[in-house]
């Protein structure tokens, strides 16, 4: 009798997981991000830099977006991180870009997502 409760468990599947469960987190993190609008007041430069958390080199680039007050992304530029060239864990890749900000209104915020390629 209980070989088969045990066998319909294994079977069935009991609903009840066992054991250590993994759990996904960012692999990088920005730091030293600067948004500065520059003197002409049409362009804003961004520089950062991306650290590398993951276990294995990573290369990519980033995304910019500029945001207005209501949260709505009404510009964007994309740009490579490290001149295209992977960057090993612990180290940190370089970021920089401009963008024509002279016709969109509002921008309050800048955001950054590293895409790894």
């Amino acid at each position: 009798m209980i070989i088969l409760i045990f066998a319909a468990n294994a079977v069935g599947g009991s609903g009840v997981r066992t054991g250590t469960l993994t759990f996904s987190a960012p692999v990088y993190e920005i730091e030293d991000l600067v948004a500065e609008m520059q003197e002409d007041g049409n362009n804003v430069l961004v520089t950062g830099k991306i650290r590398n958390l993951s276990h294995h080199p990573v290369k990519g680039y980033v995304i910019v977006y500029f945001k207005n007050g209501n949260d709505e992304v009404v510009r964007s530029a994309e740009t490579d991180v490290n001149d295209k060239k992977p960057f090993a864990h612990g180290k940190a890749g370089t970021f920089e870009t401009s963008a024509n900000v002279g016709n969109t209104p509002d921008i309050n915020n800048v955001v950054i997502e590293f895409v790894s390629r």
